[in-house]
């Protein structure tokens, strides 16, 4: 469109120099430069239009600069929030994972000590048991053997010299000689009673006793030992 204008400037200027354009010619180069005037026009009013969406978009460039701002500015805190949930998440996950396993380790000593308390149970009925049976057995064969008389020229025992076995069979000895179990000290136990020393600290330990058996069932000493040194024990009070 420049072009335009300066070609028909450019005319105008040679018509006026050479002074013989005519009248026909003249008002066509007249209104071709009406025409390029209201293209110019056009132009200028185009030009302002671009001009204010410009503006337009230049002050939407700076709102959306602002919020983009502002939005930066809370995703920042927004950020460090995230971070210091993530971190509490991560500890109580963390914590709730060794409750488990100490809850796992509880359950599982818990069920050690009910299988060890069941074995107790289950050997103590089962002596109870023996005991019960072997007490019977004693009852039964007392009663089918007849008394021994004792002879007329050994005095009989006081009561401090009997020896309480638990059973009516057992033979009658002198105290003087016998291990009163609820007052012997561990050297005598070893060495009279010829006691192994865990066995010697099991009937400390589980003192005072009633009767013999109970150093069985009370001390929890196997019943072959208890047989063997029943005739050289006393219960004493």
């Amino acid at each position: 469109m420049r072009e335009r204008i300066i070609r028909a400037a450019s005319l105008l200027l040679l018509a006026a120099l050479a002074g013989c354009v005519s009248q026909g010619t003249y008002d066509q180069r007249l209104r071709e430069l009406q025409s390029v005037k209201n293209d110019l026009e056009l132009v200028r009013v185009q030009n302002e239009g671009l001009n204010k969406q410009l503006i337009g978009l230049k002050e939407s460039n700076r709102k959306l600069k602002e919020e983009i701002e502002k939005v930066s500015a809370q995703i920042g805190p927004l950020n460090d929030a995230i971070v210091k949930e993530r971190q509490a998440g991560e500890g109580k996950l963390k914590d709730l994972e060794r409750q488990a396993r100490e809850l796992a380790a509880s359950k599982k000593a818990l069920a050690q000590e009910l299988e060890v308390a069941k074995q107790r149970y289950e050997d103590s009925l089962k002596i109870q048991k023996r005991q019960a049976k072997e007490l019977k057995e004693r009852e039964q064969a007392a009663l089918l053997q007849p008394p021994t008389p004792s002879p007329k020229s050994e005095p009989p025992l006081t009561a401090p010299d009997q020896v309480t076995n638990g059973s009516s069979d057992a033979p009658l000895k002198s105290s003087v000689n016998l291990v009163d179990i609820n007052k012997a000290t561990p050297a005598e136990l070893t060495s009279v009673l010829e006691l192994a020393k865990e066995d010697s600290d099991k009937l400390v330990k589980n003192r005072p006793y009633k009767t013999k058996e109970e150093l069985v069932t009370k001390a929890g000493i196997a019943k072959a030992t208890v047989d063997k040194m029943r005739d050289k024990i006393t219960v004493g009070p």
